[in-house]
């Protein structure tokens, strides 16, 4: 597979936005919740982190391009190509980014207005990411799939990246072990983890049809390499990818259902964590898999 620059590129740039989504959404309640435990350190090593990951998708991107020097010459089109407005908002998502986590660390405080421009501008480059493969003549992308991918991953990765980013800021930055992410907070991310998987899977029969009757009715070949069939080639990874990726919201369900087992017993039980580590990690695992059929066409 020779797309791995790509595949880097879109996952990671994904994982940022919705590791930017999940802050936006919870900053406010963390701060309430964790009175005394959270602060703007806190808050500084998520943007960090997230900050991180779409700079080496950024220069996972470069490194695709035959003479990254030319990388300027993508911004030419920016009316009619989805590659030059993909180029645009990902600088501009990766600036407002910076600014959110430049303004943290100079004013002590969490600009929501920056982190709100990033997590639009961040919206709108998974739909010009998707709509670049959509808008394309490879057949297994000519769908509306390629959107449901593509935000699916910002979502379930994004989810499950907050809670082990945000367990391992609790445990080294907020100065105690014993702070936890209530219950229903966790209720909330098995769900966006869940729905997104389950929206996907579902969609995934009309999928295949779509790829069945265009292998019978498109006679056109644009590439050297037969797209739907080597898609069909690689059905047993697919599987695969989708069972990790239901094993994952099985397995965050257990660890919830202990946490709250632990919190109604006065018997010492495990309180899950375990469960929704692993859980919140097969979840990250079944995205890069997934996304690596999608790039898988090119073997």
């Amino acid at each position: 597979m020779n797309e791995w620059p790509l595949l880097l590129f879109t996952f990671l740039m994904q994982l940022s936005i919705g590791l930017s989504i999940m802050l936006g959404v919870s900053a406010k309640k963390l701060s309430s919740v964790f009175a005394g435990k959270i602060n703007s350190q806190f808050f500084l090593w998520y943007l960090f982190v997230a900050c991180v990951f779409a700079g080496v998708g950024l220069l996972s991107s470069i490194t695709h391009l035959g003479v990254p020097l030319n990388a300027p010459n993508s911004l030419l089109n920016l009316f009619s190509s989805w590659l030059s407005r993909e180029v645009v908002l990902t600088a501009t998502y990766f600036t407002f980014l910076g600014l959110t986590f430049l303004w943290l660390w100079f004013k002590k405080e969490l600009s929501y207005l920056l982190l709100g421009m990033a997590i639009i501008a961040g919206l709108c480059d998974v739909y010009a990411m998707a709509s670049i493969y959509r808008y394309t003549s490879m057949l297994t992308w000519m769908n509306d799939n390629t959107y449901l991918m593509f935000y699916g991953t910002m979502l379930t990765a994004g989810a499950a990246g907050y809670y082990l980013l945000i367990s391992l800021l609790l445990r080294f930055k907020a100065g105690s072990t014993g702070v936890q992410i209530p219950t229903r907070g966790l209720w909330i991310l098995w769900a966006v983890i869940g729905v997104s998987l389950f929206i996907r899977l579902v969609y995934q029969p009309a999928y295949e049809s779509y790829l069945v009757h265009t292998s019978y009715n498109n006679e056109s070949i644009t590439f050297p390499i037969d797209s739907i069939h080597a898609y069909q080639a690689i059905w047993s990874l697919r599987m695969t990818s989708w069972v990790v990726g239901m094993l994952a919201v099985i397995v965050l369900g257990v660890g919830i259902f202990r946490r709250m087992r632990t919190a109604s017993s006065e018997v010492l039980t495990s309180n899950g964590q375990g469960y929704l580590v692993l859980g919140c990690a097969c979840a990250i695992v079944a995205e890069f898999m997934l996304r690596y059929c999608f790039y898988s066409i090119h073997i």
